[in-house]
C-alpha cells in the first residue's frame, strides 16, 4: 500500500489567511495519521516520501503548508507571532479531525516545524493528540550570529515586524547526499527569507521549551543529526535530560534533515515504532 492517493485542501485560519494541506491518504480508514509541520523555507510536499514509507504500514499522514511559505497566504518569511503559528496548528488539527473522525493523531515537527510543535505541546493539555515527534528542532540555532545583528533584529522587529531578509543558511548543510541538497537547491517553492519579527519569536519559543519542559503531558520523539550545523543538536539533548516524556534518538551519520539523509530509513524505522507503540 503506497501514498499515491494525495488530495490538497485549502481552510482558513483564525486571521483569514488561507494555509495549505495536503493529505496523502491510504485504502480504507487509517487508525493512525501523522500530522506534519515543515521547517522554515519548505513546504508540506517535501513530506511526500516519507507519507509513502507510513502508508506501507496503513498510517495516514496531512501535511500543513505553513503561512509564508510554498503556496500558503502571507508574506514569504513573516508570521506575526509564535503564537499566531500555534494557532493555525490548531485549526490544522481541528481541519484533519473533520477528516479522520476516529483515527489517533501524531503531531510531526521538523527544524521550525519542530519548535512551533513543541511549543504547541507545552500550551495542549488536551487527550487529541496520543504524542508529538520532533526531529531537528530550532531549540537553538547550532551558530552564535553576531551579536549586532541580533540587537539590530530586535530593534527592527518591534518597529518594522514584517521586514525579511535572507538567512545565513547553507543550502549544502541540509544533507550530506549531494542529490538531496540538488533537491532543495532546484525545488521553487523554498525560499530562504525570514522577518526580523519571526526569527526573535522563534528564538524565544526555543528558551521558552528548555524553561517550560515540566509542562509536557504527551511523549515525544526527539530525534537530532550529530552533523547538523543548523539547529543545535547539544539543545536537543539537553531537553531529552530535562524531561522522561522525551525519546531520544540521535544519529550520527546525518545533517540537518535526517529524513533526507544516510539515517532515513534508521529515522523511519524508530518512528514508526514509537507510533505504533503509543
Amino acid at each position: 500500500m503506497t501514498a499515491q492517493h494525495i488530495k490538497h485542501e485549502a481552510f482558513k485560519s483564525s486571521d483569514n489567511k488561507k494555509l495549505n494541506i495536503h493529505h496523502f491518504q491510504i485504502d480504507g480508514e487509517p487508525e493512525k495519521v501523522v500530522l506534519i509541520v515543515h521547517g522554515h523555507g519548505e513546504h508540506a510536499m517535501r513530506y511526500q516520501q516519507q507519507a509513502e514509507r507510513f502508508a506501507k504500514h496503513n498510517i495516514a499522514v496531512s501535511a500543513l503548508t505553513l503561512r509564508g511559505h510554498g503556496l500558503s497566504d502571507g508574506k514569504k518569511g513573516h508570521a506575526p507571532s509564535l503564537s499566531q503559528l500555534i494557532l493555525d496548528v490548531e485549526y490544522f488539527i481541528r481541519q484533519v479531525r473533520l477528516k479522520y473522525m476516529e483515527a489517533d493523531f501524531y503531531l510531526y515537527g521538523h527544524s521550525m516545524g519542530g519548535n512551533i510543535v513543541l511549543n504547541y505541546l507545552l500550551r495542549d493539555q488536551s487527550s487529541e493528540l496520543k504524542a508529538g515527534i520532533v526531529t531537528s528542532p530550532w531549540i537553538k540555532l547550532a551558530f552564535q550570529p553576531p551579536k549586532w545583528k541580533t540587537t539590530l533584529g530586535n530593534v527592527v522587529a518591534e518597529i518594522i515586524p514584517s521586514f525579511t531578509e535572507k538567512s545565513d543558511l547553507d543550502d549544502n548543510e541540509i544533507s550530506t547526499i549531494p542529490e538531496e541538497v540538488k533537491a532543495y537547491k532546484d525545488d521553487e517553492l523554498i525560499h530562504s527569507y525570514i522577518s526580523a519579527k519571526l526569527f526573535k519569536e522563534i528564538q524565544q519559543g526555543g528558551q521558552n521549551i528548555l524553561n517550560q519542559y515540566d509542562k509536557f503531558k504527551h511523549p515525544i520523539f526527539l530525534a537530532h543529526g550529530e552533523l547538523d550545523k543548523i539547529t543545535s543538536h547539544q539543545a536537543s539533548k539537553e531537553l531529552s535530560e530535562l524531561t522522561d516524556l522525551a525519546e531520544w534518538h540521535t544519529y550520527s551519520n546525518s545533517k540537518h534533515e535526517i529524513h533526507h539523509d544516510k539515517d532515513a530509513e534508521k529515522l523511519f524505522n524508530n518512528v514508526l515504532s514509537f507510533v505504533q507503540g503509543h
